[in-house]
This record gives C-alpha cells, structure tokens and sequence, in this order.
C-alpha cells in the first residue's frame, strides 16, 4: 500500500495529477475490497478519536502523522478514510475540480457519518449488555 501512496506523491510532486489521483482512487479500491473481505488486519480500531481532532478541520494532512500510522499497521478505519478523501480532494483542488471536492466530501460524510452510528448503536448495545 505504501509503495502505491508512494507513487502517487511523486506523480503528484511532478504536476501528474491524474495519474496520482489513479494511485489513490486504486488504492481506495483496495481499501474497499478489503473491507468487504473482512480482512482489516492492516488497521487498528475502527476509531479512536484524538483530543484534537473535532478543533482541527477533517481534510487537514497534519492533524496526526498518517503515513506513521499505515507505516506501523495502527492507522485507525477512520482516519485511513479521512487521509485519503484530503488527498483526493487536494489533488482534486489542485486540479480545480472544486465541484468534485464538494461531491467526494458530501458522499463519505454521508456514508461514513452512517458508519459511525452504526459503530455507536453496537458500542451502546455492548455497554447495555455488561449492565444486564
């Protein structure tokens, strides 16, 4: 995954931006194949918030040390999804597709903002169970 990501920086820093929004495209691809497979051994918890993470803005890629995260296996789902869409979306930007940074954000705020309630009904669900 990383020589891929790799890949995509260096098409990026020589103006290729097509050919690095393929790498992360391709590599959201895998990502989703992955998760259908069930197979996340390459990831930590599915999220595991930061005490700054709801004061800094979601697309920043300096919030927390990303390629750190992939690099040791501990990256969270969460953040794994939200570095990719500022990555797309920078390059998107980059590119002046403003209407396709909009577009891409809106669709995984919607279905990311269901995962996440679908995360906290089981984790409410979990906590009632230990007080029956």
């Amino acid at each position: 995954m990383t020589s891929q990501e790799s890949l995509a920086f260096l098409f990026e820093g020589m103006g290729l931006y097509e050919d690095a929004l393929a790498q992360y495209d391709e590599l959201e691809s895998l990502f989703f194949q992955v998760s259908k497979e069930k197979n996340m051994t390459w990831f930590g918890t599915f999220i595991s918030p930061g005490s700054k993470d709801d004061s800094t803005p979601l697309l920043s890629l300096n919030k927390k040390a990303y390629r750190d995260l992939i690099l040791a296996n501990t990256i969270t789902v969460f953040d794994f999804r939200v570095y990719m869409l500022a990555r797309q979306c920078l390059i998107l930007g980059m590119m002046g597709r403003v209407l396709d940074v909009c577009h891409k954000s809106s669709a995984f705020l919607a279905v990311f903002g269901q995962r996440l309630r679908e995360a906290q009904v089981c984790q409410t669900h979990s906590a009632f169970r230990l007080y029956i």
